[in-house]
């Protein structure tokens, strides 16, 4: 089935991720689904505690493995959930749900006019415009939906790949001002808000030995998360040489409207 999608989100990768990432969820369903599990209780665990429930944005609602789809739609009148790109398998979730809505948007602010730059020639990186979708005064609760490490991935891979203007040191002072600017924009909502965001990376050898990790938010500073786990994103077999990769992954209710 052909998904239908703005000529940035195809051209620049986003939905090519998004074929890649069903595809890694098929082959590690297994080892993926702890992970999964955590973040839909949490989810739920902070539904439970809106005091309104008229509407809940999901920030990253991707395939709708991480989203307790069946439990919002109990709790709150309208669901909204919000990618970049929604394969054709999203679409036929929600068909028997009548209060949930598919929106495709760029979080960012930055995809479109830097996919839009670049093809007439202007390698200038975009200023930052983060957005958050659908939010009004009905919204009770806003889900950021292990995202945050990711929104700078492809837009800097693209311009990496179209051009070598900018030096490492300039792109991941931009990556960082992305992520920094999406924890912003969460922050300054009046409702409720939940993050789940992978923060650290852990690679292991074949035996079991740790050989690298590092941060995966880059300077980004996130205090203690109310709730943490590993994520066996990569077990053995997934990457080279027997190696695998975890995340270390974090919960957070960011701020409690009223």
């Amino acid at each position: 089935m052909v998904t239908k999608c703005a000529d940035y989100v195809r051209f620049m990768g986003y939905l090519h991720q998004a074929i890649a990432l069903r595809a890694r969820y098929r082959r590690r369903r297994t080892s993926w689904q702890p992970h999964l599990e955590k973040s839909r209780a949490f989810i739920v665990d902070i539904a439970g505690r809106c005091l309104k429930r008229e509407k809940v944005v999901v920030l990253g609602s991707g395939l709708l493995l991480d989203v307790p789809l069946a439990v919002l739609t109990k709790v709150f009148d309208e669901v909204v959930l919000v990618d970049i790109i929604h394969l054709p398998e999203a679409g036929k979730r929600i068909r028997d749900y009548p209060n949930v809505r598919l929106v495709q948007a760029d979080i960012t602010g930055i995809a479109e006019a830097l996919y839009d730059d670049i093809a007439y020639g202007r390698y200038e990186l975009p200023e930052l415009k983060p957005v958050i979708p659908e939010t009004d005064d009905r919204t009770s609760l806003v889900i950021s939906l292990n995202i945050l490490s990711q929104l700078s991935a492809i837009p800097v891979e693209y311009v990496q790949k179209k051009t070598s203007k900018h030096d490492d040191s300039v792109l991941q002072a931009w990556c960082d001002r992305i992520r920094e600017a999406h924890l912003a924009a969460l922050r300054e909502l009046s409702c409720d808000v939940c993050l789940i965001a992978d923060y650290e990376y852990v690679r292991r050898d074949s035996n079991g030995k740790i050989i690298e990790s590092g941060s995966t938010v880059g300077n980004l500073k996130l205090t203690s998360p109310d709730w943490s786990w590993t994520w066996h994103i990569a077990p053995r077999g997934e990457e080279t040489r027997g190696r695998s990769k975890e995340l270390l992954v974090g919960a957070w209710h960011l701020r409690q409207g009223g």
